[in-house]
């Protein structure tokens, strides 16, 4: 029978980058094949191709229970940053009634689904991303108690071979580290399902951006 190894759990980064760009979300595929059939639905109407692209981190977003088409039109979000090759519209329902008389019922009910599809998007990536954030303190508080504990662990039994302490009590701490240690682990587990969890929302990986 194969000997079983140990394999090292993969490496995160100790942060999250300084920002998440909405930008990210541009590689769903589902909003991405959301987008075409609003587009194709709109094609006969040079006006509805307008793109408007708030460029903003989703981080701003961290606590929010409830996103609305109006969230992403606020004035600190109003910067259009049109990028070239890959990018993400909301399409405005208010501004395309107002201009595009003639749209379709049809076409609206596709720009209410995909404008819903983005928010649902920004959601559940502010959401991962401030758990992951949370769970990256945890880790690092956790590290903390982990080290304090093996330097108890390493003295009491300093002290038991010395005489100065019972075996009992160096396991004791024994225990106590292993313990610690076993929350670490746990913590880390949390932050790796998250942090797959995160990749998933914004359809790729967001190391480097």
């Amino acid at each position: 029978m194969p000997a079983i190894h140990p394999v090292a759990l993969p490496a995160l980064q100790e942060t999250l980058p300084p920002s998440l760009s909405f930008e990210l979300l541009a590689r769903r595929p589902d909003l991405q094949a959301l987008r075409g059939y609003v587009t194709a639905s709109l094609s006969q109407v040079d006006a509805a191709k307008a793109a408007f692209y708030p460029h903003f981190d989703i981080k701003a977003f961290w606590g929010y229970n409830a996103l609305s088409v109006g969230d992403l039109f606020k004035s600190s979000f109003q910067q259009i940053n049109l990028l070239p090759g890959l990018y993400l519209p909301i399409f405005d329902g208010g501004r395309l009634n107002a201009n595009l008389q003639s749209v379709r019922t049809a076409s609206n009910i596709l720009i209410k689904q995909y404008n819903q599809a983005v928010l649902d998007a920004v959601r559940d990536v502010a959401i991962s991303s401030s758990q992951l954030n949370d769970l990256n303190q945890q880790r690092a508080l956790q590290q903390l108690k982990v080290t304090a504990a093996q330097t108890t662990t390493d003295s009491a039994r300093a002290h038991y071979q010395r005489g100065l302490l019972s075996r009992y009590a160096a396991e004791e701490a024994r225990r106590a580290v292993l313990a610690q240690q076993l929350l670490l682990l746990d913590i880390e587990a949390q932050r790796l399902s998250t942090d797959i969890t995160l990749i998933k929302a914004l359809g790729g990986g967001y190391r480097g951006q």
